[in-house]
């Protein structure tokens, strides 16, 4: 009688299907069949998982954790990078932080994470669910950066989003000849939960929001890269005098190769 329980607990749990859009059979949102995932973080955790993410980057000039040569206001850390009830928030905050390298003053901090601990790639799908911010002056992205030992810009941006402007979403080609793509997302992507993809191909790079196909270049990435998550504060068009906070919810982050 045991074993035969215990079989119909094994039969019962190989036919229950995973939960939505996780487990080794989740597809980019739109996409059936070609990809396999190889790279994931649901961030069903208590914290960011330092194995497969580092809170630095070479991106940013400044240890790794500011940018003030690119128009950025904030010092990222791991500190503004929280994990709880099955996401990743990161929070932009108004307080002031020095460079101990630079003795530059930050006036906000923010998180970046980067999988340069755990995952780089030259060609691939990457996706993102997320909820960006609303007040004006924020610049959250998502794209990537070099892997160490590349020796060039290589740079794929799958969405750059000004939060003045809730129109309006860009994605960038920065391989070859380049190409930068503008779309109007038809959603306002401070509103709720949306996906943010791109297949990086050797034929090309095409960009997706809630699996439509929005923009293709011919021009494709032409080195190994790592995956960037971040929010950062825009100086050109800062925040409010009033605002002190903005977040950017990650409901997860997915890399797949192709079959």
């Amino acid at each position: 009688m045991i074993r035969a329980i215990v079989a119909l607990i094994v039969l019962l749990a190989a036919c229950t299907p995973s939960p939505a859009g996780t487990g080794p059979e989740a597809m980019p949102d739109g996409h059936r069949g070609g990809w396999r995932l190889v790279f994931s973080d649901e961030f069903d955790g208590t914290r960011l998982d330092p194995a497969r993410w580092a809170d630095r980057s070479s991106a940013e000039s400044d240890e790794g954790r500011g940018n003030p040569g690119n128009q950025q206001l904030e010092w990222n850390r791991a500190a503004n990078c929280t994990v709880g009830g099955g996401e990743l928030v990161m929070t932009a905050r108004r307080e002031p932080v020095v460079s101990p390298s630079s003795g530059q003053r930050y006036d906000w901090t923010s998180c970046l994470i980067t999988s340069t601990p755990s995952y780089s790639f030259r060609y691939g799908y990457l996706e993102e669910r997320s909820i960006l911010p609303g007040p004006r002056g924020f610049w959250p992205a998502f794209w990537t950066w070099q892997a160490r030992g590349v020796d060039r810009h290589t740079e794929t941006d799958v969405y750059e989003f000004y939060s003045d402007n809730h129109r309006r979403l860009y994605g960038t080609q920065f391989s070859g000849a380049g190409e930068r793509c503008e779309w109007q997302p038809g959603f306002d992507p401070a509103g709720g939960w949306h996906t943010y993809g791109v297949a990086i191909e050797p034929s090309g790079t095409t960009w997706y929001a809630d699996g439509r196909k929005v923009c293709h270049t011919g021009a494709s990435s032409d080195a190994l890269t790592t995956i960037i998550s971040n929010l950062a504060v825009y100086s050109r068009i800062p925040p409010d005098p009033a605002t002190t906070t903005a977040t950017k919810r990650v409901d997860y982050i997915r890399a797949w190769s192709a079959r």
